[in-house]
């Protein structure tokens, strides 16, 4: 089986948006993640607030970040002077060039805090890296698909916590962790419809 690919460091604490907290919920085993993972999470009170106002989950996304919080995994943070700046010139402008409001805060607190920013929207990674260049970002993909969680939690129960993010919270994954993922998947692959159709037929033609 090939090997996880993400190896590199990060910043003891995480700057993680909505959708990341989202995805470690949908595993099953979030917690255990972060503790693997070996960092503390912070996110935006815009972050907590979105995930207070979703209705549509089943999951109950808001109690496992409250969790979180109270396992001391998770901290909420405000936005300070500069963070609010940033953040209003993330959410105005053209549809093409602005973001919604927790992956604006989730930018604007990463890039005032100077930590690494979780996230999965493609469209938040085009305009991190346009504006901030020097900020790392990673997916909540990188923290599954990396030596750290699949050292600590072994790569069965890796490959559970995958299928789980993707069926549960259609998680995203990068094209570098394609190949991995199929491997782990095997032909569980065929119910992650997250993932692109080509990737699907495929592993399913080989299982």
């Amino acid at each position: 089986m090939r090997q996880p690919l993400f190896s590199g460091s990060v910043s003891p604490n995480l700057v993680v948006d909505t959708s990341v907290i989202i995805n470690l919920n949908a595993t099953g085993q979030g917690a255990d993640v972060v503790r693997a993972f070996g960092v503390m999470l912070r996110a935006s009170t815009i972050v907590r607030d979105e995930l207070i106002a979703d209705r549509f989950s089943a999951r109950n996304d808001a109690k496992m970040a409250k969790k979180l919080a109270d396992d001391g995994l998770l901290e909420f943070v405000e936005l300070d002077d500069e963070g609010e700046r940033l953040f209003a010139g993330l959410v105005s402008g053209s549809a093409a060039e602005t973001l919604d409001d927790g992956e604006a805060a989730t930018l604007a607190a990463g890039a005032v805090l100077g930590h690494t920013v979780v996230i999965d929207e493609r469209k938040a990674q085009r305009i991190a890296g346009e504006r901030f260049t020097s900020m790392q970002i990673i997916t909540t993909a990188d923290i599954l698909c990396s030596e750290r969680v699949v050292s600590g939690l072994g790569t069965a129960a890796v490959g559970n916590l995958i299928f789980n993010g993707l069926v549960g919270a259609r998680m995203f994954v990068p094209e570098r962790h394609h190949g991995w993922v199929s491997d782990i998947l095997g032909e569980r692959i065929t119910k992650c419809h997250s993932l692109p159709a080509a990737l699907r037929q495929v592993a399913g033609q080989t299982g």
